[in-house]
């Protein structure tokens, strides 16, 4: 792993919660430049690219390429150059939902101001009878994971009955906060698709860096549409699990982001977003 990636070990029930994002951060900074070194891509690390305030806050600009990504995961989300629609990664492949509502495969070249990627194992899966909204299928997940302090990658394949998802749409400069742009978004209601959802839970602690809790997107079987989860009814879902055991998170070194100003707390604005 390169000088300019941070690694963040498994922390504790008893993590300090935190006033300000700028406080979080540099408790997650502490802990990455404490930690110890281990293999290269470990399979059991959570690889992003850029902490989600800056997403939050409009730097839009691609820092990382898909060929980059593709080293740190084969499982994974997050959007494109510009907010241009949804990214989704499923067996090794990347996707670009855009806002049309269909997805179409992306080239080495295509670039991501914000992804997390891993590899995916499973570590536990589970077979469920009978149909779960997402807040089901949310409280579910929960009542089965070893701890809510820790980080996992979620799967689900199943039949939807119905699904509603958003896409985000291209921003130009100068770019508005996500906040802002999020009024362009389109929104799509799909019915009787089979397919996956790729997800992921992080802990309270680690807001400002990512989305607490569970984030979602959506892939059709047949690799036709997709978007951001914001509601579902699934039958007979299966589900399976990866608890990773790291978190790495590499900098961006773009003008937008060094400019950026970390204060504040965008508690309020990701629920805003995520809704």
């Amino acid at each position: 792993m390169g000088p300019d990636a941070l690694k963040v070990p498994k922390v504790s029930a008893r993590s300090p919660r935190f006033k300000t994002l700028s406080e979080g951060i540099l408790f997650l900074t502490f802990l990455c430049l404490s930690g110890c070194v281990h293999g290269h891509h470990d399979r059991d690390t959570v690889f992003q690219n850029a902490p989600l305030a800056a997403l939050m806050a409009g730097c839009y600009d691609g820092t990382m390429s898909i060929k980059s990504l593709k080293e740190h995961g084969d499982f994974g989300l997050g959007t494109l150059d510009a907010l241009d629609g949804e990214m989704v990664v499923l067996d090794g492949v990347f996707y670009q939902i855009k806002p049309d509502g269909k997805a179409y495969l992306l080239g080495n070249g295509a670039r991501s101001p914000f992804a997390a990627v891993t590899f995916f194992d499973r570590d536990q899966v589970f077979s469920v009878a009978g149909e779960m909204s997402l807040e089901d299928l949310k409280r579910f997940l929960d009542g089965k994971l070893r701890s809510s302090n820790l980080l996992y990658a979620v799967r689900v394949d199943g039949s939807f009955k119905s699904l509603k998802v958003r896409i985000a749409a291209p921003q130009k400069k100068p770019y508005p906060v996500l906040t802002e742009a999020i009024h362009e978004q389109k929104v799509f209601e799909l019915k009787d698709q089979e397919g996956t959802l790729v997800g992921f839970r992080f802990p309270a602690y680690m807001g400002g860096v990512n989305v607490p809790g569970y984030h979602f997107h959506f892939l059709s079987k047949d690799r036709t549409v997709g978007g951001h989860v914001l509601d579902l009814l699934v039958k007979d879902p299966g589900v399976a699990v990866d608890e990773a055991k790291e978190f790495s998170m590499k900098l961006p070194e773009n003008a937008a982001f060094l400019k950026f100003d970390l204060k504040g707390d965008p508690e309020a604005a990701i629920a805003q977003v995520e809704k």
